[in-house]
């Protein structure tokens, strides 16, 4: 299916260095916000495995939580005990405002690169009946994907593919009544999935 949320640059300031943890939120916040950062000294932390690849392939690494999400990042060991530590979060604008405060209350000096914006599309490009499944990766995603998709006259009963709970439960709350949770954004989360569906039989 077409993507229905295009990425685009935000004009931003190189930041200070001197972070002691770094904190990338997306794909979008690698490719968008890496370029201005000195990683030197810090350690990188993602949100999931797809955004952890794309540091690797710039040449960073960087440790993934079990729970690829924002509640996983926060049940790290590595960022539970940051009282006076400097934690940078790059991230898109509109995004979900759960980490920095979280990490604020544990004591820790949180500033935040927001690097992109999410600029949804148009319309649906594609013919509603010749898509088997929508996968999502964000709840924003899953929000303008709901939007184009029922404009068009889309099923409800459609597979939907989502990366959480969190993500299900907006897609229940936008219609969809053919939910799977994936449990990761990446893509190897999401083909154990349509694996797991196409041997059970299940649509």
């Amino acid at each position: 299916m077409q993507p229905v949320l295009d990425i685009e640059p935000i004009s931003v300031e190189d930041p200070e260095n001197g972070f002691e943890f770094v904190v990338f939120l997306s794909e979008h916040a690698v490719r968008c916000g890496l370029p201005h950062l000195d990683l030197r000294n810090a350690a990188v932390f993602a949100v999931g495995e797809r955004t952890a690849a794309v540091l690797k392939a710039a040449g960073v690494n960087a440790r993934v939580p079990h729970t690829q999400s924002s509640e996983g990042l926060l049940g790290m060991p590595e960022l539970q005990q940051v009282r006076d530590s400097r934690i940078l979060v790059v991230c898109g604008a509109a995004g979900r405002e759960l980490l920095a405060p979280a990490l604020s209350r544990r004591g820790a000096r949180v500033e935040k690169l927001v690097c992109y914006r999410r600029v949804p599309a148009g319309k649906l490009a594609v013919e509603p009946s010749t898509v088997e499944a929508i996968v999502a990766a964000s709840g924003d995603g899953l929000e303008q994907i709901a939007r184009l998709w029922f404009a068009a006259d889309g099923r409800p009963e459609v597979v939907l593919l989502v990366p959480s709970v969190r993500v299900a439960e907006i897609g229940v709350e936008l219609g969809f009544i053919n939910i799977h949770d994936c449990a990761g954004a990446d893509t190897a989360a999401v083909l154990r999935t349509l694996e797991t569906l196409r041997a059970t039989g299940a649509k």
